[in-house]
């Protein structure tokens, strides 16, 4: 067993409710300052900035000998109304996850002036791409399907901060229903889970992880959340080693 310092939910600026300085490289850095063994970049229905942040991690492990494992992964909204955060063992499958969720989602139009923009980035933190259609949409993909759909493509299915009053499980459906098959559940920076769990006492056997939500640079966690997982710290370990080590969790 080891202890690794995480922060597993964070928006780069391909996000439109996310600072334009999110940049890869800017994240990536920020993460290794502030001590990270590992995060995760989850942006609203989109992995496109997965890439680039990979490829700054590399560098500077190649450069400083030490940068966090970034997992790539998404946040969607699934039909029942709340988000879920989707881990994913390898950039293809988030690539193929996209495109699959693309499908399921409305076509609207982004308004700049109303949402932010939505800028897909290099490893040299240049804009490459502005997607023009809104990225912050809900879905006709229920819960169920998403579960099996990322089980099937052996990826992790967390529901978001659960402890929010919106966009959470909690918040749309009372409790974690019997159908949601996954154990394992977020909650946000602030939650205090004795308290949480005071209030939803048949939730206290499940386990836990606690994510910043970053929206902006500061947000990023500092100094990360703990997560203990049968693993051996290993500076070579991969995604897909990190994201089965959770999806064992989600199962117990």
């Amino acid at each position: 067993m080891a202890i690794f310092v995480c922060d597993l939910h964070m928006h780069s600026a391909v996000s439109p409710c996310a600072e334009n300085d999110m940049t890869p490289g800017n994240m990536v850095s920020m993460a290794l300052l502030n001590g990270l063994d590992v995060i995760a970049i989850t942006d609203h229905c989109s992995a496109r900035n997965c890439e680039a942040a990979m490829k700054c991690a590399e560098f500077l492990k190649n450069e400083h000998g030490k940068a966090p494992l970034v997992i790539p992964g998404m946040e969607v909204e699934v039909a029942e109304g709340f988000h879920v955060l989707c881990l994913f063992p390898d950039l293809p499958t988030a690539q193929d996850f996209e495109s699959y969720w693309t499908e399921h989602r409305p076509k609207i139009k982004n308004r700049v002036e109303i949402f932010g923009n939505q800028y897909v980035m290099n490893d040299d933190d240049e804009i490459v791409e502005e997607l023009p259609y809104l990225l912050s949409t809900g879905s006709d993909v229920s819960m169920i399907e998403l579960y099996e759909k990322l089980d099937q493509m052996g990826a992790a299915a967390i529901p978001a901060h659960i402890d929010k009053d919106s966009y959470s499980m909690v918040a749309s459906l009372g409790t974690v229903p019997e159908e949601w098959k996954g154990r394992l559940l977020e909650v946000s920076r602030r939650c205090i889970l004795p308290e949480f769990w005071d209030k939803h006492p048949e939730l206290a056997g499940y386990h836990y992880i606690q994510d910043s939500d970053a929206h902006q640079l500061p947000d990023i966690a500092d100094p990360g959340y703990s997560l203990k997982l049968p693993l051996e710290k290993n500076p070579d370990m991969d995604a897909k080693t990190f994201v089965n080590a959770l999806r064992d969790l989600m199962r117990k």
